[in-house]
C-alpha cells in the first residue's frame, strides 16, 4: 500500500480517527478532511506523521457545499496526482428525537445534503482519479440494517439519506468494477463517546465481552482497501457484535410529542 493515498472525510473526531490510525499503520498517505475543528485535525495529522512516518495533509471542506468539495478534490489531485481510497465518514446527525412532520426544511436538507448528496459530489470527483490507476476503494458509513431499508423511528431524515447512500454505494460498485474500483458500506454497532476513536488494543482485556470500538470498523476497512480484496464489493457489512442497534435505540424513552 506504499505510495497510495486515502481521503477520510470528517476526520476531526469520532470513527474517522480510528480509520486514520489504521490506514497510517498500513503506510497510506492521508488526507484528513474537516469542517470546523482545524486545531484538532492538525493535531491528529501531526500525531500520525510522528507515529507512523506517513505523509498527512489536512483540508477544510463542508460536505454540504459542492464548491468546497470540488476545491478539496482539486487540492488532492494537485498534491498527489492520485486518490486510491475514499472513506466517506462525515455526515450530520440530529440528536433530537422527532417525528417526520416536525423536521424543518433546513433540517431535511442538512440530512440529505450532508449524508447523500455529498457522496455524489465526492464520487464524481474521486472516480476519475481512481480510474487513472485502475484501482480504487470507496467506503461509506451507514447504520444497522440500512441495506434492508428499515424504518427508524424518530430518525426519518437521517435514515432516508443513509438508505439512499447504501443504494448509491452498491450502484457505484457495479458501474466501476471494470476499472478496478470497489465500493462497500460499513455499518457500526452501538459505539458511543470515546469508544468511537479507540483502537482494539486499547480495550482488549478490559471486560468480557469487550465493547465494540472504532478500531473494529477500522480493521474491516483495512481488509477492504487491500489490493487482494478486489472481489469484495457492493456489500453492506455490519460490525455490530450482533446487537440490534435500531431496536434498542428508543427502548424506555418517552415518545416525542408532535409540534403540529
Amino acid at each position: 500500500m506504499m505510495d497510495k493515498v486515502a481521503l477520510i472525510t470528517g476526520s476531526s473526531r469520532g470513527l474517522a480517527v480510528a480509520f486514520a490510525h489504521e490506514l497510517a499503520l498500513g503506510g497510506f498517505s492521508l488526507v484528513l478532511n474537516y469542517r470546523h475543528h482545524q486545531e484538532r485535525t492538525d493535531h491528529l495529522a501531526e500525531t500520525l506523521k510522528q507515529k507512523y512516518g506517513v505523509e498527512v495533509m489536512a483540508l477544510q471542506a463542508d460536505m454540504q457545499h459542492p464548491d468546497q468539495l470540488n476545491s478539496m478534490m482539486e487540492d488532492i489531485e494537485s498534491r498527489f496526482s492520485r486518490l486510491d481510497v475514499l472513506i466517506h465518514s462525515a455526515g450530520p446527525y440530529i440528536f433530537e428525537r422527532k417525528r417526520l412532520i416536525d423536521y424543518t426544511d433546513e433540517e431535511w436538507r442538512q440530512m440529505v445534503d450532508g449524508n447523500l448528496s455529498s457522496a455524489f459530489f465526492l464520487f464524481r470527483k474521486a472516480i476519475p482519479l481512481m480510474r487513472k490507476h485502475h484501482f480504487g476503494r470507496i467506503i461509506t458509513i451507514g447504520f444497522d440494517r440500512v441495506g434492508d431499508a428499515p424504518g427508524w423511528i424518530y430518525r426519518s431524515a437521517y435514515a432516508a439519506a443513509k438508505v439512499g447512500l447504501a443504494s448509491l454505494t452498491k450502484t457505484v460498485a457495479i458501474e466501476e468494477r471494470e476499472y478496478g474500483i470497489t465500493a462497500n458500506m460499513i455499518t457500526p454497532g452501538d459505539i458511543r463517546g470515546a469508544l468511537k476513536e479507540a483502537l482494539i488494543a486499547e480495550v482488549e482485556g478490559t471486560s468480557s465481552p469487550r465493547p465494540v470500538v472504532g478500531g473494529d470498523l477500522a480493521r474491516v476497512i483495512r481488509f477492504l482497501v487491500e489490493e487482494s480484496s478486489g472481489f469484495v464489493s457492493g456489500n453492506v457489512i455490519a460490525v455490530t457484535d450482533g446487537t440490534d442497534v435500531i431496536g434498542k435505540s428508543d427502548v424506555g424513552k418517552e415518545v416525542p410529542k408532535s409540534g403540529v
